[in-house]
């Protein structure tokens, strides 16, 4: 059976039975278990009671464990799962209950590593009660036991990570073999006049099948690992420079450390540059935080650009990862001041005091300002007389597929 679902619902004999080889359980281990319960029975107060002080120091427990009926209706089946582990009979019926169990979790978003601390504090609890006991010639018993219990009750999560994997590769290179990214811009508007004077192209990802549209962040990490997202970033430059072919505004493209470094991506676009009407137009934004990584690639890069008259933008600026010594190397024209300063200025007066002083910075590099995450009429207000030169957000305008 391939499907989980139908693995779930009527596990194959020969998937417990194999589990049980592997972990080398046998009739013993059963009579073993089994011989105990009264043991662990007579203590099932005391480990009840331990295990809720244990899970509830967890947020997660607290949240999900929220009422007295939740909590009470889920130490019922934590206590009858935990008699079970003693009943010495480990057969089909006994397995199935258990693939039930990992099905829920992975229903509620149990994360995998509250199960492993949750198993950890059973594993021990049981063990110190039979060295109390002196029963040492269960223990292998017992964590064979706990061991086959936490395999199956954490195989969903490993089956439903792989299975959204395989969708999200399957997705990426439907979009990929489709050219379904597009480029939506979101105005940047001029602080005084509130007019659009250039524009963020930012990728988006086009279901072929339903038209849903995606951001890329999501499938960043698993583009680069399946070897699709330079290719992403082609068709993505590609239909970025035919929508302002006929337009005579400037628009910015996001560059990562990683497009920069990429020699084969670099070719491609330095030829899409020269073959531009404008290239002067063009503003290539750079976050602050890859600098850290080789600022001499990103010096040469910059340098390059600039003879065809393009423009640079340091992104999330203010973001933590400053180094001022590059910030002024690099002479950026224009700087964005991070969206975490912005969107609690109207709260915050540490935000107020560092957006002005990077605003003052950049005044004395002849750089010019953008905020970022204008959310609110408030926060609006607020940044609209601070000097900024232009300001950017949902309040003022959402990416669009076309331009306004």
């Amino acid at each position: 059976m391939n499907s989980r679902q139908n693995k779930i619902s009527n596990p194959n004999k020969k998937d417990y039975k194999r589990l049980l080889v592997h972990y080398k359980f046998n009739e013993e281990d059963a009579t073993n278990l089994q011989e105990i319960k009264n043991i662990i029975s007579s203590s099932s107060k005391e480990f009840l009671d331990g295990f809720y002080e244990f899970i509830l120091e967890f947020d997660y427990a607290r949240t999900f464990l929220h009422n007295q009926e939740i909590l009470l209706r889920h130490k019922v089946g934590i206590e009858n799962w935990y008699m079970n582990l003693f009943c010495g009979v480990y057969d089909e019926v006994y397995f199935e209950k258990l693939y039930a169990i990992s099905e829920i979790h992975v229903h509620i978003g149990l994360p995998a590593h509250y199960v492993n601390t949750a198993f950890s504090y059973v594993r021990g609890f049981v063990k110190n009660i039979l060295i109390k006991e002196k029963k040492y010639e269960v223990l292998s018993s017992v964590d064979k036991i706990i061991d086959i219990n936490l395999d199956i009750l954490t195989i969903s999560y490993q089956e439903g990570e792989q299975s959204k994997l395989l969708k999200e590769i399957a997705f990426l290179k439907n979009v990929v073999d489709n050219s379904s990214i597009e480029p939506y811009v979101q105005g940047i508007f001029d602080a005084k006049t509130l007019k659009i004077k250039k524009y963020e192209s930012l990728m988006r990802l086009i279901d072929p099948k339903t038209k849903e549209v995606f951001s890329v962040f999501p499938y960043l990490e698993i583009s680069k690992k399946i070897k699709l997202y330079e290719k992403m970033m082609e068709i993505m430059v590609n239909k970025t420079f035919k929508l302002f072919s006929k337009e005579d505004i400037e628009f910015s493209i996001n560059l990562s450390y990683e497009d920069i470094a990429n020699e084969s991506f670099m070719d491609f676009l330095y030829e899409k540059i020269k073959s531009y009407h404008k290239p002067q137009n063009i503003i290539f934004e750079i976050l602050e935080s890859d600098f850290i990584e080789d600022f001499s690639i990103v010096k040469e890069f910059t340098t390059y650009v600039r003879t065809f008259g393009c423009k640079i933008a340091i992104d999330d600026f203010g973001s933590g990862y400053s180094s001022m010594e590059n910030i002024l190397r690099l002479k950026p024209e224009i700087i964005k001041i991070d969206g975490s300063l912005i969107k609690n200025i109207n709260t915050s007066e540490e935000s107020k005091t560092i957006v002005k002083n990077i605003v003052n910075m950049a005044k004395e590099l002849n750089a010019t300002t953008v905020a970022e995450y204008i959310h609110s009429k408030e926060v609006f207000d607020i940044v609209k007389n601070m000097n900024v030169d232009f300001l950017q957000g949902f309040y003022l305008g959402e990416p669009k597929s076309r331009l306004i």
